[in-house]
């Protein structure tokens, strides 16, 4: 399996890299560590270009060795990528180059950024990289994902195509799921009986709610195409305040 891990050296891009590795502690695992810095290759910053590539280059090293001294099984490898490119240019790059299977992203407090569960960055690696994603709050220390929420909108995902996602998930195996019927408004939906594991019935996707969703599960399983969730969960524009905070993972699903 190939993973790759974004950082920027902060606190909350470190503690998703130590998630990452506790939540793949049983797998094989390549692990590449990516960090994105904006170069001045301009010639009249040629002089101080040398000392910020090694010193850029150090840290990355740096957080490669961490990462491996936390690791604790034998299964895992980690190397490094530095690159000079936009965020989402040097992810596509990384995905083809690399195999990439899962990406692991520090999610920041919505107190720094304009999106108030994700932050910016990691909204837009979610909404444009087609990619197995698990976004990772600061602070949060990792725990065996027993529980699983799924909301799901049927209106956009068939009972169906929930199996056939369930069926064949790499991840997540010895979680419990309950998919939690999101309830669009006053919209009726159908009832239907034919599913394989517990659901709840249909239910607004209100503030109250989410943080009930944080004290029952560990974790927050979503899928990309369901593009009104995700909106709900992860932008301020369509989801909650500033005052709403992440603190369990959130797994975006691309297949």
């Amino acid at each position: 399996m190939n993973v790759l891990i974004l950082t920027d050296f902060s606190e909350t891009s470190t503690n998703a890299g130590k998630y990452a590795v506790d939540f793949l502690h049983d797998k094989e695992v390549n692990f590449h560590i990516l960090n994105i810095h904006n170069f001045n290759f301009e010639r009249f910053a040629s002089k101080g270009l040398e000392k910020e590539l090694v010193s850029t280059l150090d840290a990355l090293q740096s957080t490669v060795d961490s990462l491996g001294e936390y690791s604790k099984p034998k299964l895992h490898k980690f190397d490094l990528i530095l690159s000079s490119e936009n965020l989402i240019g040097a992810i596509r790059k990384a995905l083809i180059d690399k195999k990439i299977d899962l990406i692991f992203i520090g999610a920041v407090s919505q107190n720094e950024h304009a999106h108030p569960i994700l932050g910016d960055h990691a909204y837009e690696v979610v909404r444009k990289i087609k990619c197995n994603i698990i976004a990772v709050p600061g602070g949060c220390t990792y725990e065996k994902p027993e529980k699983t929420v799924f909301p799901v909108d049927p209106a956009v995902l068939a009972v169906q195509e929930q199996n056939n996602i369930l069926d064949k998930l790499q991840f997540l195996q010895s979680s419990q799921f309950t998919l939690l019927e999101i309830k669009d408004g006053d919209i009726k939906y159908p009832n239907e009986d034919n599913r394989d594991i517990p659901f709840e019935t249909p239910v607004p996707f209100t503030r109250d709610l989410f943080r009930e969703i944080q004290r029952q599960f560990h974790i927050i399983f979503v899928v990309g195409k369901n593009l009104s969730i995700c909106d709900r969960l992860l932008h301020s524009r369509h989801g909650f305040s500033a005052e709403m905070n992440v603190e369990i993972p959130i797994f975006v699903y691309h297949g």
